[in-house]
């Protein structure tokens, strides 16, 4: 499965329901929650029409992982969990797709925005500046959800980097009648 550099959001969903059915033949019976966060979140919730080359799944069942990477979805965001409010999974939203053993989520765009606010990737910087994300996004949810990361700070001195980051986002970005 792997090897597909451009995948739009009809060839995510198709990957996200091959893989549903090869779960469904290694665990009969048994249901999952796979939880999908950055890019590959953005072009499923149509907030952006760039491709893809993987899925990003924060949260998922470690007997699966193997499996995952077998459908270009990884898990290796796990290691960024704390770029996002511990509350973030009160926000998930499902994702638009035909599954039967393994339901999938999509991060908030909100929360997804605020990771990517972390990051130093170009990527991520222009995904978050995107016109159909600044479009969709809850500008008092997004403020809710910086404040909520003030909170769970671990290392100050990326905590003040987030600010920095966010800041200027806000400057750059925010509609002007704010």
């Amino acid at each position: 499965m792997t090897g597909v550099l451009d995948m739009g959001p009809e060839e995510l969903r198709r990957r996200l329901e091959d893989f549903d059915r090869a779960v469904c033949l290694l665990h009969p019976g048994r249901s999952f929650r796979l939880i999908i966060v950055g890019g590959g979140a953005l072009v499923l919730m149509g907030c952006i029409s760039r491709s893809t080359s993987d899925l990003d799944a924060l949260s998922f069942p470690p007997e699966l992982r193997e499996l995952m990477e077998q459908y270009d979805i990884n898990g290796k965001a796990k290691a960024y969990e704390d770029e996002f409010a511990y509350s973030f999974e009160d926000r998930i939203q499902p994702i638009d797709a035909d599954t039967k053993a393994v339901q999938c989520f999509a991060a908030s765009l909100e929360d997804v925005v605020i990771a990517k606010l972390h990051s130093p990737r170009d990527q991520d910087a222009e995904d978050i500046r995107d016109p159909g994300v600044l479009r969709m996004l809850d500008w008092e949810r997004l403020d809710e959800l910086a404040q909520e990361m003030g909170r769970q700070v671990f290392i100050e001195r990326r905590h003040e980097e987030f600010k920095i980051s966010y800041e200027q986002y806000r400057k750059e970005c925010s509609p002007c009648d704010r």
